[in-house]
């Protein structure tokens, strides 16, 4: 029971993987047009659509979030794209945990490189890790989801990882689902109003970040 449970989630990763590769949504992640067009032809299969969007993106870290997450609130709405991405996200982050918990440092290494590695072990290891972690996926121009397979190489236990990441995701993809709900409506208004509070929440994450760092 044992080895079937140990065996169990990187098939689930794989075979996640093979139906997206299989279903064309690979090729559709970066084109927001294409990305809108395949969630609204779905049915009720749109808000399925969606969360694979949203995790093949964390597990195939080195495509762009926001145009999938933009992309699911101008079709389904600011809150309910939200809801759809954040369990995409979520699901993408504990498999990309539990993936790297099994194969090992070696693999890791290979797939996200032996740099940011060091740098996410870096960050972590501190007496604050926690908190490390959560600003880590709250601030921007964080590799998120690169850092999701990097935990899993750390003593955060899953049920944390998945906590503190949640948690620090929310406020950025709320932005961007919001963003893609105006863009629908054609507020244009809204959208100069979020894009502007965006960027000063950006720019007060960045300055507290610089100062954080600083001697």
């Amino acid at each position: 029971m044992k080895k079937l449970l140990a065996v169990l989630p990187p098939a689930a990763f794989v075979l996640a993987i093979y139906f997206v590769y299989r279903s064309g949504l690979i090729g559709q992640l970066s084109d927001y047009d294409e990305l809108v067009a395949t969630m609204r032809a779905s049915g009720v299969r749109g808000p399925l659509i969606c969360m694979a969007v949203q995790y093949a993106q964390v597990v195939i870290f080195f495509i762009p979030g926001e145009i999938t997450q933009i992309a699911a609130g101008y079709v389904f709405g600011s809150w309910a794209g939200f809801l759809y991405s954040w369990i995409g996200i979520i699901l993408g982050s504990a498999s990309a945990y539990v993936f790297s918990r099994l194969v090992g440092r070696p693999v890791i290494q290979k797939i996200i490189g032996k740099k940011r590695l060091e740098k996410i072990d870096n960050a972590l290891d501190t007496g604050k890790g926690r908190k490390a972690l959560f600003l880590m996926f709250l601030l921007p121009g964080m590799p998120k989801d690169a850092l999701s397979f990097g935990v899993g190489l750390t003593d955060f236990r899953i049920a944390e990882f998945i906590v503190l990441s949640g948690l620090g995701r929310a406020p950025a993809l709320l932005f961007s689902t919001l963003i893609g709900s105006q863009i629908q409506e054609r507020d244009y208004a809204s959208i100069a109003i979020t894009v502007v509070i965006a960027g000063l929440v950006i720019g007060a994450a960045c300055l507290y970040e610089k100062r954080r760092g600083s001697p």
